[in-house]
């Protein structure tokens, strides 16, 4: 939240924890109500402040703020690693309190910028890429995260997919009768395997092969 401040100054408190933005849309005659039942929401809860966009002008600066959070954190370390897990809602306060757990354990500094509303997170862990140990400890602590999101009953990508940073857990989140039924229909539409070569689902003989370069980290 600092970071995102002295780059952008958008006026938020530089003692809060967390900024949330939430935004409404629907038919107009109801969009009154449903932003009255938000703010009382939000003030039930202990919010210490709730701001209102008043025009389309001030609406776009507070999704500026939440779109430029990524380039800001560039203020506070040289290298940043990010994850995609996904949670239920009910389990974003656990998940948060284990990301700053895992946080210390590693000897770590990870920020959260994610999207509330349907579980995504994207905790942000800083470190410097010429460092061997600092690698080493964030691929160990982004397995940690990601460990804890299928333990809460979520999955390792919310919205930017599997790759091949993340195909040594799909045998953790599907049975191998899944794993065979995905590979077969990705035979049938790309049986020259053009597409998309080795990503996503595990190969025969693969299991437990890792690949890396600075910065990052495929296990397959």
């Amino acid at each position: 939240l600092v970071a995102v401040e002295e780059a952008f100054q958008f006026g938020f408190p530089l003692d809060a924890q967390a900024v949330l933005l939430i935004e409404v849309d629907g038919l107009e005659a109801g969009l009154d109500s449903q932003r009255d039942a938000v703010v009382e929401l939000c003030q039930k809860c202990g919010a210490r402040e709730v701001r209102q966009a008043d025009t389309a002008a001030e609406r776009q600066k507070l999704w500026k703020s939440r779109k430029q959070a990524f380039g800001a954190i560039g203020r506070l370390s040289s290298s940043y690693c990010t994850q995609d897990g996904v949670v239920p809602r009910t389990q974003l306060p656990h998940i948060l309190k284990r990301i700053t757990e895992i946080g210390s354990k590693y000897d770590l500094r990870i920020v959260n910028v994610f999207h509330a509303g349907d579980g995504n997170i994207h905790p942000i862990l800083l470190f410097d890429e010429r460092d061997p140990d600092q690698v080493k400890r964030v691929l160990q602590a982004s397995g940690e995260i990601l460990e804890e999101c299928l333990a809460c009953g979520g999955s390792v990508t919310g919205e930017h997919g599997i790759g091949v940073e993340k195909i040594g857990f799909m045998h953790k989140m599907f049975s191998e009768d899944d794993i065979e039924v995905m590979s077969r229909l990705r035979q049938a539409f790309n049986p020259q395997n053009n597409l998309s070569p080795d990503k996503m689902l595990p190969t025969a003989g693969a299991c437990g092969i890792e690949q890396h370069h600075p910065g990052r980290h495929a296990a397959m």
